[in-house]
């Protein structure tokens, strides 16, 4: 076996079958990758998943936008950041309108830590996780707050959670069924998760298809759609309360990223080219109404949703 590769012919999720659903030509890292669906579970996963050496390669670097690189660029950073910030705090709010101020919150895979920062700011108990020491001791040096490092199963909380994020974050997630188990025993009675993932059944995805820079394989392992995201949730011992098929973060940047590759976030952070960067943030705008209609229609790029802990 490729040493690049983990073997998953059958659901990593669910341990069925799964059947090929389409081919991705772009060749990654030398290795090329399709994607699977599960009948059982109705889990659409990538195949094969990429070992922990390569996700760890995929991560590295300037996968994330962090303070001491925007820092770094004057005022076009404090621009990134500003739009960043905003954006941030629309996609979590219908979790804050329903938290009680003060409330203990812990975000899975923090990444930059922008959000949690945010958070902070606004009197918020935060923690955090992430898979890098380095990111999250340059987060506790800025501003305080204490991080985990590890998986959140292997993770020993010494309290539960108000509210309890994976913003973008469960797709990364190799077993999402045990992080999902593990956040609903760290909540408290009446605590809520908020989840924001792709959405494998929007419009976004059927129109461009490989081309659909939300699918980001092989760093996303799966690919949810509402129906299989409520029946995880149901495996967890969760309702789904609340959702959404719109984010003003991610959504119109899904055309924007997948219509015009040289503005993806990513290549963003390697150039930080002020007329591509204001050229994103202009297309993202132009983008918004269309992002919209979809959701309105249902068929919108991006799941939010909150969940509770069943009744028992």
């Amino acid at each position: 076996m490729n040493v690049a590769m983990n073997d998953t012919t059958c659901c990593p999720s669910c341990g069925e079958p799964g059947k090929p659903i389409l081919e991705i030509p772009e060749v990654f890292n030398g290795h090329r990758f399709s994607l699977h669906a599960c009948d059982s579970c109705e889990l659409i996963y990538t195949y094969p998943f990429p070992s922990d050496a390569l996700l760890r390669d995929i991560y590295s670097g300037e996968y994330w936008t962090r303070e001491k690189t925007t820092q770094k660029q004057g005022a076009i950073g404090g621009l990134v950041n500003w739009f960043n910030e905003i954006r941030l705090a629309a996609t979590v709010k219908p979790l804050l309108q329903r938290l009680p101020s003060g409330a203990s919150i812990l975000e899975v895979g923090c990444g930059s830590g922008q959000l949690a920062k945010y958070l902070k700011r606004k009197g918020y108990g935060v923690e955090v996780t992430d898979i890098s020491r380095e990111i999250l001791e340059e987060i506790r040096a800025s501003s305080g707050i204490l991080g985990y490092c590890g998986s959140l199963e292997e993770i020993s909380f010494p309290h539960q959670y108000n509210g309890i994020i994976f913003n973008n974050v469960l797709e990364h997630l190799p077993n999402p069924l045990s992080a999902l188990e593990k956040a609903n025993h760290l909540l408290t009675a009446q605590g809520l998760i908020f989840i924001e993932v792709p959405n494998i059944a929007g419009l976004q995805f059927r129109l461009l298809r490989e081309s659909w820079y939300h699918l980001a394989i092989p760093a996303h392992l799966f690919h949810f759609s509402l129906q299989s995201l409520q029946k995880l949730a149901q495996e967890a011992s969760l309702d789904i309360t609340w959702h959404s098929t719109f984010s003003i973060r991610t959504s119109a940047a899904g055309y924007v990223a997948s219509i015009f590759p040289a503005l993806q976030p990513t290549k963003l952070r390697q150039h930080w080219s002020k007329f591509r960067l204001l050229s994103y943030l202009f297309l993202q705008m132009s983008f918004l109404p269309l992002a919209f209609g979809e959701a309105v229609a249902g068929k919108g790029a991006v799941i939010r949703a909150l969940c509770r802990r069943k009744p028992q």
